[in-house]
């Protein structure tokens, strides 16, 4: 598939022809009086309130941060939360079939991160990490998305990376009655398909300018596919030198719906100075129905012949090998949180409160595949070009191509793969700020409550009726990486299930693993937090000083399931195993901040933070194979993380809309968690044991520049680079024996870029933006061969705002113009491990404001 388009140049040569000429200009001048928060009562541009909007919190903050702000129309210059913090600096994502899913912040990764969703901190539906997805947010129910990179010790200490703030809008966060409206149409070019998305929200202030309500509703209901084929690498030593030859060739085609619906319903008092309280709730479902049709093609179960161009040819394949497989599960992931406070003041005593509760929850309930194999008399042989970063091959069967008709495969096994997680978290807490005449002291104490309950099933079932799978075909898919043969319909794959999957069962062989599988994962969890600090602000003229420290205490419990196998066929005990464990960290902090005549900020922080292991490493999980003698045993009793910080920034702000900042930071990072394998545990004599421990020590080094800036022109021009440098190694008995040796952190990018160019003048307003990072270390390997590296990329979008009078406006935006695939690479990027197409995305929609 082409990465150009023509349509990419037309969109550059139209906003580069007049840069020069914007480049002399002067930078936009400052409006006398104007705040630059509360903009909704002057006319201003988009693009150029939002950036105002995001610099002035950024020079108004004590802590180290970045923020991306909504317009006055609650729109952001990209339409998933994730991928507008990946404009920031620093800030890099993972995505999940091209959206933006989790955050990476300085090259850490999400887990250490913490998300906090209106000063409530946001739980996970995911079943064994900590990170917090962010594209199950809609971002048309926010109005702000803050990244702290020094937290301040009345912070919560559970960041090395970051903290992330998603703030939902204040009815005074307007001016009076505001009604905004937007609904749009969008298009993927890779599956020709157009799906709907709308949003709505009000605000307005009642009762002489005490009350305000804010509600806010969305929904989109999205179809779209993605190509991807994998492919699997080993070491053939017999024929061809001990090269790395693929073995194994995986097409794979998605169909997927995915639905999000988004509600926020926000209450504002404010009787009278000096006293206010609110209530804010966040209600957001996401839907992900997927089919995944898959081909297994392999390409190393055979004799290896070397031939005279190059190729080389893999005689006398089993046809059982080939397989063909059709997926189907419909996940729903849901996000509820509400919370009250206020805050008072008695004369010069200031006291906030709050209490909170967050619910997440996933259900993937109907989770099931389909697995057939080929079915032919005759051995199978297939010539592979492998000088390509995918390999190409050529398979000769008889019949001819009958390895891609669905009439030739014979039913192997159905598996079925249920999910449930629920995490549940209330909390509660209280500051008190006295502010005196040459210092304000601020202390407060924070409880969070968390309880946890997942369980996770997969079940083999084989025996029962033969299907023929050609009663399920469909037609052949558009497949951008070859042919993929017959289609298979996951409708008729359900309307078959929903009548006969009672009628399946496991083979007797299959019933311990089945066992073994549904229980080892499962866990039920608490995690309480109880946190204080005591913090100093002092004013020294234009320098200030924030001095304090903050006490985290954490107690965990947890109960698992301990599976003892005699050997694969035979369960010889299933028990329950309680753990419990607690730690208590102190981690002070101190920040300076001067503020020069001149337009320069200087800042410079010293924090300590923390990352609580991942619930996957501390959960009681055991696993006993007394035929193998190995025991796999998770580890409630590690450490958490232990992070020193070192930050310094120079901030230069130009005019309202302009800034250049330049930041470096360091941190050193204490117990960093590797899997080990050791021979010595006392429990389990005799045995191998794989379990997370603390091992090493890691660091993060690096250096973030950025440049926004407004000219009167009506261009608009920014720019940001981050380099990093992260280093960590295994600890001794580490799973993988590459003792001695660096690594960088996984998914950390060395370097990571972000650049736009709009245009903002009377009824237009465009912009052109881009992000890119470099590749990054997704998987340690036995040897550097069988590491697994993630490509770089970069993504390129276009937007264009038309505005019809002053209400209506029309737009235009066109996502992933680049159309550059996900790839993953096994030791070096001749060896495409994974590549992921997901193709350009236009849309069209209109919007109104009253």
């Amino acid at each position: 598939m082409s990465r150009r388009h023509p349509l990419h140049f037309a969109i550059a040569l139209a906003l580069a022809s007049p840069l020069p000429a914007a480049l002399a200009q002067d930078p936009q001048p400052a409006t006398p009086g104007m705040d630059a928060v509360d903009l909704d009562a002057v006319v201003v541009r988009a693009q150029y309130e939002s950036q105002v909007r995001a610099i002035d919190l950024k020079r108004s903050s004590d802590a180290i941060q970045d923020t991306v702000s909504s317009d006055s129309m609650g729109q952001y210059p990209d339409k998933n939360v994730g991928e507008s913090l990946s404009r920031l600096p620093g800030i890099s994502v993972t995505r999940d079939q091209g959206e933006g899913r989790f955050v990476v912040i300085r090259g850490l990764d999400a887990g250490l991160n913490s998300v906090s969703i209106d000063g409530i901190a946001a739980g996970t539906p995911e079943d064994s990490v900590r990170a917090a997805p962010l594209d199950v947010i809609p971002s048309d129910s926010t109005e702000r998305l803050t990244v702290v990179k020094s937290p301040t010790p009345d912070m919560p200490g559970d960041s090395i990376g970051g903290m992330i703030l998603v703030e939902s809008a204040s009815a005074f966060d307007r001016d009076g009655r505001s009604v905004r409206a937007k609904a749009e149409a969008s298009h993927q070019s890779l599956s020709g398909e157009t799906s709907p998305k709308a949003s709505f929200n009000y605000s307005d202030i009642f009762a002489d300018g005490t009350f305000g309500v804010a509600l806010g509703l969305s929904h989109q209901d999205r179809d779209f596919e993605s190509d991807n084929i994998e492919v699997e690498y080993d070491k053939d030593d017999e024929v061809l030198d001990g090269a790395l030859v693929p073995i194994e060739v995986q097409q794979r085609k998605y169909s997927i719906n995915r639905e999000r619906t988004g509600l926020n319903l926000n209450l504002d008092w404010r009787p009278g100075e000096g006293n206010s309280y609110y209530l804010r709730t966040l209600f957001t479902d996401f839907t992900d129905a997927e089919t995944r049709q898959r081909s297994i093609v392999p390409l190393g179960e055979g004799d290896f012949t070397a031939n005279d161009d190059g190729t080389y040819t893999v005689d006398g394949i089993d046809p059982g090998d080939f397989s063909r497989r059709v997926r189907w599960r419909t996940k729903e992931e849901e996000t509820f949180t509400i919370s009250a406070g206020g805050e008072n003041r008695f004369g010069t005593a200031v006291v906030d409160y709050k209490l909170g509760y967050t619910q997440m929850r996933e259900r993937v309930e109907d989770e099931v595949e389909a697995r057939f194999d080929y079915d032919a008399d005759e051995d199978v042989s297939i010539t592979v070009d492998g000088s390509h970063p995918i390999p190409r091959y050529t398979v000769a069967d008889d019949p001819s191509g009958g390895w891609l008709r669905n009439g030739n495969y014979e039913f192997d096994r159905f598996v079925v793969a249920p999910i449930w997680v629920d995490d549940d978290e209330v909390s509660a807490q209280v500051n008190f700020r006295f502010d005196g005449d040459a210092v304000s002291w601020k202390t407060g104490l924070l409880g969070r409550w968390r309880d946890r309950d997942v369980n996770i099933d997969e079940a083999e079932l084989r025996v029962g009726p033969d299907i023929n799978l050609g009663e399920w075909t469909s037609g052949s898919p558009d497949y951008s990486h070859g042919e993929m043969g017959d289609g298979i319909s996951s409708g008729a794959m359900n309307d078959y299930l929903r009548a006969s999957l009672g009628d399946y069962s496991a083979r007797p062989q299959d019933e311990a693993v089945n066992t073994e599988i549904s229980l080892i994962e499962d866990y039920v969890a608490s995690e309480d937090i109880l946190a204080g600090y005591l913090m100093a602000t002092m004013d020294f003229g234009n320098l200030r000083v924030i001095a304090g420290a903050r006490v985290e205490r954490t107690e965990f419990e947890a109960t698992g399931n301990v599976v003892d196998l005699e050997d694969e066929e035979t369960i010889g005990s299933i028990t329950t195993r309680n753990v419990s464990s607690s730690y208590t960290n102190v981690l002070p902090g101190l920040h300076l901040r001067y503020d020069s005549d001149t337009d320069w900020v200087f800042r410079g922080a010293y924090t300590n933070t923390i990352g609580r292991p991942a619930f996957g490493d501390i959960s009681p999980r055991t696993r006993i194979n007394r035929d193998e003698g190995e025991v796999d045993l998770g580890n409630p009793d590690l450490d958490p993380y232990e992070s020193r910080n070192l930050d310094f920034s120079a901030e230069r702000y130009i005019g309202e809309s302009g800034i250049f900042s330049v930041g470096v930071f360091h941190k050193d990072i204490e117990g960093y968690i590797a899997e080990t394998v050791t021979a010595g545990n006392q429990e389990y004599e005799g045995f191998d044991v794989t379990t997370p421990v603390n091992g090493d020590d890691a660091s993060v080094s690096g250096i973030e520049l950025n440049w926004q800036q407004h000219f009167a022109s009506g261009f608009l021009v920014g720019l940001s680079a981050t380099w990093l440098d992260t280093e960590f190694s295994l600890p001794a008995g580490a799973s993988i024996d590459r003792i001695g040796e660096k690594f960088p952190l996984p998914r950390s990018s060395e370097n990571l870029y972000s650049a736009h160019i709009g245009y903002e003048k009377g009824a237009i307003s465009t912009r052109l933006a881009a992000v890119r990072r470099s590749e990054y270390l997704d998987e340690i390997g036995d040897d550097p061969d069988y590491d697994i590296w993630v490509a770089s990329n970069t993504q390129l979008d276009f937007t264009a705002d038309w505005k019809i009078g002053g209400r209506w406006s029309l737009y235009f935006e066109a996502a992933n113009l680049l159309d550059e695939p996900l790839e993953l690479y096994q030791g070096s990027p001749a060896n495409t491990l994974q590549n992921e197409l997901y193709g350009r995305t236009y849309v069209m929609g209109v919007k109104l404001r009253l």
